[in-house]
């Protein structure tokens, strides 16, 4: 019988194999024509569609610093947001949950992650933006204004509203992945904590240093996956070709900013810029993804 699996083992591991190399080759393919149909735009203007902010398809400039920028500034504001949120609903459905509690709220973050995106989008324009706007983001300008990062009244869209609604967005996927990643902790690690006599929180605290690596590379995952949303971001980012150091401010994404201009783009110049930014954005996704993935697969044991 032990031989018989290894048979069976043995004659499908070819099917296996060839699934890997299927969307291996699909990946390639992505990144190889995101590469042809940039080369126009690249040949043309070279590296100053991402390092100029100049977006005039009228006078033929296409420089997209400000969407580049954008990426960045939401992104990292939104997992900034996202991290602690994810780690303490993991403690607590891991922790503190009671057991029949503990099946609802799992199911109830497993059906947000799965949530269509434009609901987000729609939410955070006509709901949470209009909350926000006259009461956080105001007393944020009104107390903080002398910091940067808060020294624009806030009028609508922004960078912040816009990270805020991602990282309530990417916060459930966040969560699963940080909760599989703490139930992982050995359990005669768990009994040593407490044969010990330290307490619940000495136990979270020492968990948590355990699986400090494994803990970034899921958060880093997440952000790989929020990195690159689109309509969510686009619905209350403001859609301003901006650079501004303040949160408060509109800004533009580099999806947000292919979902306006491409269905307009009628020229193969302007098409191929939009392009190029898409592969700027598919390098910047496949980096942190493939990044969180090596940090998952070594373990986060300290």
């Amino acid at each position: 019988m032990k031989y018989g699996v290894k048979i069976i083992k043995n004659r499908h591991w070819p099917l296996s194999s060839l699934s890997i190399l299927i969307v291996a080759a699909l990946v390639g393919a992505m990144l190889v024509a995101l590469i042809y149909y940039s080369l126009p735009a690249l040949m043309r203007e070279g590296l100053s569609v991402y390092t100029t902010n100049r977006w005039n398809p009228n006078a033929n400039f296409f420089g997209g610093f400000a969407a580049v920028y954008g990426t960045f500034i939401v992104s990292l504001a939104a997992i900034t947001i996202a991290m602690p949120l994810a780690v303490g609903s993991a403690i607590f459905i891991n922790e503190f949950a009671p057991d029949k509690l503990r099946g609802f709220l799992i199911a109830i973050n497993d059906v947000m992650a799965g949530l269509p995106t434009v609901i987000y989008g729609f939410w955070g324009l006509y709901v949470f933006g209009p909350m926000l706007n006259p009461t956080l983001f105001t007393w944020l300008h009104d107390n903080l204004s002398f910091l940067p990062i808060f020294s624009t009244k806030p009028i609508g869209g922004s960078y912040l509203l816009a990270a805020t609604v991602l990282a309530i967005m990417i916060t459930p996927f966040a969560s699963s992945l940080v909760r599989e990643v703490y139930v992982g902790v050995p359990r005669i690690m768990v009994e040593g904590i407490y044969a010990l006599g330290l307490t619940k929180w000495d136990a979270i605290r020492i968990k948590l240093s355990y699986i400090a690596r494994s803990l970034l590379g899921a958060l880093s995952l997440a952000l790989g996956r929020g990195i690159g949303e689109t309509v969510a971001v686009a619905l209350t980012v403001g859609g301003a070709l901006n650079v501004s150091l303040s949160l408060l401010s509109p800004g533009i994404t580099i999806p947000s900013l292919i979902a306006n201009q491409f269905g307009s783009a009628y020229t193969q110049i302007e098409q191929s810029a939009l392009l190029s930014l898409a592969l700027l954005l598919f390098i910047i996704g496949l980096t942190f993804i493939t990044m969180a993935k090596l940090v998952l697969l070594r373990g986060g044991a300290r």
